[in-house]
């Protein structure tokens, strides 16, 4: 029993490589090593793998966790919710064991199978007998039940039954299905893994006809002057063919983590070895950064990024930047306001801006970090990267400078060098706040300043009252070289944030999140980390209990008549 056309199994196709694709196009950045590619050997019964897998944790595991969630949360009447419908329909089954899903390619088609943990399928199916109707079997046992007007097939495996729309499939599921759950299954809530080279060839050359069919289609709508556009969108389809071509496996974990108190995004991706994505995957390593230190505990919220990129991922990031460079110019031209010698300085500031950009990829590395300190009075941003020459960056802003119209009082001020802090030339912009903006000068004071630092090889920025000495922590530390946690790390602490934005404008909502915040464990903490794997990276978004709470808590608040949920 195939699918009836090509088209539907290609649109399949189709989206199990979109999915792909929305993780993959840019490098992802740490994930658990339980969810990194399996590079197994098991398989299914005719020695074939699976192009997908997805796996829910026992039913054990996901009353407790949406039980745990839901009372986080403020909402415990909705685990109350499910832990009655699991109970109604999960009789007979192993409350341990988890329950897959399994596709197999056959004749060019997906053919999902459904693995239950239970050693008695005759009682679960009896439950269901007001959905599926009375339970037919067949000489070998099979068991026949139709589902919204479908055709399944059940057979008893030992501690395992199986389920499919295809009686002949059923004989392809492994008689212990966990041997193709590896780094799955009770790791996880929800897990997916999609194996990419496992559909066939031609479904995915098909595929990729369609697209630019449908891309040139686009295009011949579009203006004939418009030639970056259609060279930025003939790099897009470029791109997604190459995924779509050289991508290996895709997965992603859902897990709700009660020993960790936190909610956990996996993703883990890994390209084709040998292939051209996997070469500019494996030039990802973490390197030393002078930027390092914007990862400290006090902060209220930072990010840090140090790699290397090889030749190859050079190559491909500089073509987007010409592409976005192009495409920045044509869309200010059709503006149709501007001179001719106007749009001819925006073209040489883009195009300066363009060079420079690409002559620090050139440089084989990115290093990057930012910090964010605040608390119920004030708050400072210091932000410092890598430049192939920070002087040209201080240049072009001086370049810039001087188009500001003399005279006028409202114009922003530059003062450019105003002495060296350790190799470091200082400038400063700055700009009078009206008396009017209350808010703003709460924030920033009577005047905004925006501090500025330009080494031979970096750049500086610092944003905030008193934040010239935030920035100049951030040189002194990059005197030497330290290591982050990964290639890519942020973290947020939602707490601080919200306790400096109260000072400057009372608000019973941020009030009620603040009060929740207070009672947790933590913060309400936001992480993302990122690293590389052989042919690939890892990413996981883990979000703390204590935001969580606080989403319950806004949520609460927001409802006519309803304060802050009751502590959990």
């Amino acid at each position: 029993m195939g699918f009836p056309t090509m088209s539907i199994r290609t649109r399949i196709a189709s989206a199990m490589l979109a999915t792909a694709a929305v993780f993959c196009v840019a490098p992802l950045a740490s994930g658990q090593e339980k969810l990194a590619p399996i590079g197994t050997q098991a398989t299914l019964t005719d020695g074939t793998q699976p192009v997908l897998v997805v796996t829910l944790g026992s039913v054990s595991k996901l009353m407790a966790d949406v039980n745990y969630i839901t009372g986080v949360a403020g909402q415990p009447q909705a685990g109350g919710m499910f832990q009655m419908f699991a109970g109604m329909f999960t009789q007979g089954m192993n409350m341990n064991l988890p329950i897959g899903v399994i596709v197999p390619m056959v004749n060019g088609a997906p053919e999902p199978i459904v693995t239950i943990p239970t050693d008695d399928i005759r009682t679960v199916l009896k439950r269901l007998e007001a959905q599926t109707g009375p339970v037919d079997e067949l000489d070998d046992g099979t068991l026949v039940i139709t589902v919204n007007q479908n055709t399944v097939y059940v057979r008893q495996l030992g501690a395992w039954a199986v389920a499919a729309r295809n009686r002949d499939v059923i004989a392809l599921a492994p008689s212990d299905p966990t041997t193709l759950f590896s780094g799955m299954g009770n790791d996880y809530d929800l897990a997916v893994r999609l194996q990419v080279q496992q559909i066939p060839t031609e479904i995915r050359d098909m595929l990729i006809a369609q697209m630019r069919q449908g891309f040139e289609g686009a295009m011949r709508q579009q203006n004939p002057d418009e030639a970056a556009a259609r060279e930025m969108a003939e790099q897009s389809i470029q791109q997604i063919e190459q995924i779509v071509r050289e991508a290996d496996e895709l997965n992603f974990g859902w897990n709700i983590d009660q020993n960790a108190r936190e909610l956990v995004f996996d993703v883990a991706f890994t390209a084709v070895p040998g292939s051209n994505m996997a070469a500019i995957y494996s030039g990802q390593k973490i390197i030393p950064s002078a930027f390092a230190s914007v990862v400290r505990d006090d902060a209220a919220a930072y990010f840090h990024g140090a790699t290397a990129i090889n030749p190859e991922g050079v190559a491909q990031y500089r073509g987007s930047i010409d592409s976005s460079m192009t495409m920045i110019r044509n869309a200010i031209a059709n503006e149709n306001n501007l001179s001719d010698d106007e749009l001819a300085e925006i073209d040489s500031v883009l195009g300066r801006l363009g060079d420079l950009i690409g002559d620090t990829l050139a440089e084989g590395k990115s290093d990057s970090g930012m910090v964010l300190l605040a608390d119920e009075n004030q708050f400072r941003l210091a932000f410092g990267m890598f430049l192939a020459d920070g002087n040209k960056a201080a240049q072009l802003v001086k370049d810039l400078s001087a188009k500001v119209p003399a005279g006028n009082p409202d114009a922003p001020r530059f003062k450019f060098d105003l002495g060296k802090y350790n190799g470091v030339q200082m400038h400063v912009v700055e700009a009078d706040v009206p008396a009017s903006e209350d808010e703003v000068r709460k924030v920033f004071g009577d005047m905004l300043q925006v501090h500025l630092g330009t080494g031979d090889k970096s750049l500086y920025l610092a944003l905030g009252r008193d934040s010239e000495a935030l920035l100049k922590e951030l040189i002194d530390s990059g005197a030497t070289a330290g290591m982050g946690p990964s290639v890519f790390s942020m973290k947020v602490k939602l707490l601080p944030i919200l306790q400096f934005a109260q000072s400057v404008e009372m608000n019973d909502e941020v009030a009620a999140v603040i009060d929740s915040l207070s009672e947790a464990g933590d913060q309400g903490v936001l992480n993302i980390t990122g690293d590389s794997i052989p042919n690939g990276s890892k990413s996981r978004v883990s979000i703390g209990e204590g935001l969580i709470r606080a989403i319950g808590a806004a949520a609460a608040a927001a409802q006519p008549g309803r304060g802050a949920p009751a502590p959990f």
